[in-house]
């Protein structure tokens, strides 16, 4: 089978290499708009970089521009206006099978008496949102590709920053700065979003594959602290995601195949006359495609999922613009140990099914209106839901009849409204104010087998609950000189169950002191809602043989962040980056009639997801600090570079009062990552690429079992005064990446082979016990795992 998939592939690359060698050349058109207002710039210059011949063009009234005639490759593009910073965009990857749009942001200067030369570059060091201040990141949808070890994954790929790790290699859950991925914002098109991840767990933020799909994402922003007053409701970080348009004037296509599935996707327009554009992209399991083959990979079940990404973009000439987009997709795999072959790998408990079953959609209607060019409102309405369904059902080991012993059937749905008004006053004067109001639908059926009671007991039983959240900000960005940008801001956040609010000032600052050099300064107040289950979840009182929701009056868990951020581009297109900071978490819940060492800090990464706790008091705390650094160079001259490396601890206090490491303090991580370009080729149009990537980090951290106590329950019994005091052997892991891309006149592929841990080193993932052997058992992270796929664009 391998054989033939590899001939076929080889046969198509054969075509493309046939013919008399020639110049391909593409088209880039976009738009230049101001970076506060998205008002268009009219007028701007737009010169390609490096080219033989002169190619540039001027904005009409609408900030739109073309270039034409550009020759493939990665190529450089300078854009001016009088009255705005320059701005440089690298790197952008101009292939023969598709157009490159673009839009391009240019921020207005501030005249004063003293006078600085400021030029930006895009991707180099600021956010596209220009209200942030420190701790941010903004990446394009190429580094999800080009990276080694990144699976096209947008989470997987923000671990190579400073301050980031997983700590699990079949999960994609993110853990920043010590903590926990339930801190994990994620918006979509300016909408909160449902975790966006196939087979994730009840309440979790990550899971093993993601349902982001790069063909259509565009220019996208990672924060990890101190975020402005326009983010609410999560306390770690945020995924602040942007759907790209497609394009308007001619319909393009793409094909692929790969680790993450099979995929087809289409864009164009539907009225060229208008401007308006498509963009859809599906994607179909790969893993299922190779059973109904009959290729086996140690298991009788294989994993199968499905997703769909789409936007639709459609400007008026005088009603604004209006977008419809969407996220979805659904998983489920069964572990079926009654079905279970000799050769088969072994996921599940000895003598238990267990099918699980997932899926997750979001969509939203906005409207953009420009009251006057530096004036605009954006209406949002949105719908999302999640579901989870699982059963475990016991087999009798002498006819292999089932006892259905647990079962979870739960869905969470969101409608949401918001609306914000941006007002450039001026140059030095931005004010952008909105109001969100949710409403969360909660329907979840979960329940276990008890053996003391001799039946079962309901963990959740709730039909149709509804809850308020409503959330407002005011931001205000004042710029006394082109050198000083100082961010402030105020969030509002009020949950309607149990009328839990807070408010959460936010300030950040921005001081350029040379073209090359800044200091940035942020503070931040958050809060953020516990997961919904543990509002509904329901304790069973044997006496009464009744259940009360002792958590229902749960407040909100805040904390305080400080960050110290120095950057420097010490030589062109070289960046090093130190930043330094701490926070205090507090409010967090803890038990309440019981001295342990649980808190919700350390909830959120565990794979049998969260753990059920009832009669929570909000009276545990937190911290986390540290110290980061990044060397990096972007990508010129064929090759780059980026090295992180992060210092930090996380330590926390449980209603026992001690203090223990979080389950994610490891101490450290590090990663070195750099890649070679080669063009091939008379004319280049072709290349052969080599990333590669190592990464060293502290083991994860774990509580020691008590084996004696262990061995008389029948389960795993923790030692609860060493919560997380042990500390497994450090993580190592190398990583690499081979990619090969060719273009014809209409068509471009590109051809990948990547192989991670290419050494086999065997990580631990964490210690448990084995019942059947009444022992601990240590169980790894992935091997040595190798992959490839194949793209076609036309």
């Amino acid at each position: 089978m391998y054989k033939h998939i590899i001939l076929l592939l080889l046969v198509l690359f054969s075509f493309s290499e046939n013919g008399i060698a020639q110049i391909y050349k593409q088209t880039i058109r976009g738009k230049v708009i101001d970076i506060d207002s998205k008002s268009p710039v009219f007028g701007a210059n737009i010169i390609l970089l490096n080219s033989d011949t002169l190619i540039g063009s001027t904005t009409d009234v609408d900030g739109k521009f073309r270039l034409e005639n550009v020759p493939i490759g990665r190529r450089s593009v300078k854009v001016t206006s009088i009255g705005y910073e320059e701005t440089i965009l690298n790197n952008i990857i101009i292939t023969s099978a598709k157009e490159m749009i673009l839009t391009v942001e240019l921020r207005e200067k501030v005249y004063s008496s003293e006078v600085i030369e400021i030029v930006a570059e895009r991707d180099k060091t600021k956010a596209n949102n220009d209200l942030v201040s420190v701790s941010a990141r903004n990446f394009q949808a190429e580094e999800t590709n080009r990276y080694a070890g990144s699976r096209g994954d947008p989470s997987k790929m923000v671990s190579n920053y400073a301050g980031v790790s997983s700590g699990n290699d079949a999960q994609n859950n993110i853990i920043v700065r010590g903590n926990s991925p339930l801190g994990v914002l994620w918006r979509l098109e300016g909408v909160d979003i449902p975790n966006p991840n196939h087979f994730s767990t009840q309440g979790a933020s990550g899971g093993p594959i993601s349902m982001l799909n790069n063909n259509v994402l565009g220019n996208s922003d990672f924060l990890t602290g101190a975020f402005p007053s326009e983010y609410g409701n999560k306390t770690a970080a945020v995924f602040d995601l942007k759907l790209r348009n497609g394009n308007n004037e001619k319909r393009e296509f793409t094909g692929q195949v790969g680790v993450n599935g099979i995929e087809l996707g289409a864009e164009g327009p539907i009225s060229k006359k208008k401007g308006s554009s498509y963009i859809v992209n599906y994607r179909y399991s790969t893993l299922e495609v190779f059973n109904r083959l009959g290729i086996s990979f140690g298991v009788s079940a294989s994993p199968q999922y499905q997703d769909v990404s789409y936007k639709f973009n459609i400007p008026t000439e005088k009603a604004g613009i209006f977008t419809f987009w969407g996220i979805g997709g659904i998983s489920s795999i069964s572990l079926l140990d009654s079905k279970q072959k000799s050769s088969d790998w072994s996921f599940t408990t000895k003598g238990e099914d267990l099918v699980f079953k997932t899926s997750m959609g979001a969509t939203g209607l906005s409207h953009t209106y420009f009251f006057k060019s530096n004036v605009s409102g954006k209406l949002s309405l949105s719908a999302s839901a999640s579901d989870f369904d699982v059963t475990i059902d016991s087999l009798s080991p002498v006819d292999v009849s089932k006892f259905r012993i647990a079962g979870n059937n739960s869905t969470e749905g969101n409608l949401i409204a918001n609306y914000t008004v941006t007002d450039k006053i001026n140059a030095s004067h931005l004010i952008k104010v909105g109001a969100t109001y949710q409403t969360l639908f909660f329907d979840a059926h979960s329940f276990a087998y008890s053996t003391l009671y001799g039946k079962y007991i309901k963990e959740l039983d709730v039909n149709k609950s509804t809850a308020g959240l409503f959330q407002s900000f005011v931001a205000w960005q004042f710029r006394p000189t082109d050198k000083l940008t100082i961010n402030s801001g105020i969030h509002y956040q009020n949950f309607l169950l149990n009328k839990t609010w807070a408010l959460e000032p936010r300030l950040g600052m921005r001081y350029q002191l040379s073209p090359k050099q800044n200091f940035s300064i942020g503070y931040g107040m958050h809060s953020q809602m516990q997961p919904t289950i543990y509002y509904f979840y329901e304790n069973y009182i044997p006496a009464t043989d009744n259940y009360y929701r002792s958590n229902r009056n749960l407040d909100l868990s805040k904390s305080h962040h400080l960050i110290l951020n120095y950057d420097y581009n010490f030589a062109n297109g070289f960046r090093f980056k130190l930043e330094t900071y701490y926070q205090y978490l507090y409010n967090i819940p803890v038990q309440q009639y019981s001295s342990s060492s649980f808190s919700m800090i350390n909830e959120g990464n565990a794979l049998e997801g969260l753990t059920l706790v009832d009669s929570l008091t909000n009276k545990g705390d937190g911290k986390n600090y540290g110290v980061e650094f990044t060397v990096e160079k972007f990508f010129s001259k064929h090759y780059y570079f980026l090295t992180t490396a992060s210092v930090y601890q996380s330590k926390y206090k449980g209603s026992n009062n001690l203090e223990n490491h979080t389950s994610y303090d490891g101490g450290y991580v590090c990663n070195a990552l750099v890649g070679y370009e080669l063009e091939l080729g008379k004319n280049k149009i072709k290349s052969l690429s080599l990333d590669l990537k190592y990464t060293q980090a502290g083991g994860n951290r774990y509580t020691p079992i008590d084996l004696e106590k262990s061995n008389i329950a029948g389960m795993a019994v923790y030692i609860d005064s060493e919560a997380f005091s042990k500390k497994l052997k450090d993580y190592s892991r190398f990583d690499i990446k081979l990619s090969y891309k060719t273009n014809r006149k209409r068509t471009s592929q590109s051809l990948f082979f990547s192989c991670e841990n290419i050494f086999a080193t065997k990580n631990i993932l964490r210690q448990s016990y084995n019942r059947d052997t009444k022992s601990i058992q240590t169980e790894y992270q992935f091997g040595i795992f190798p992959y490839g796929g194949y793209r076609i664009e036309f």
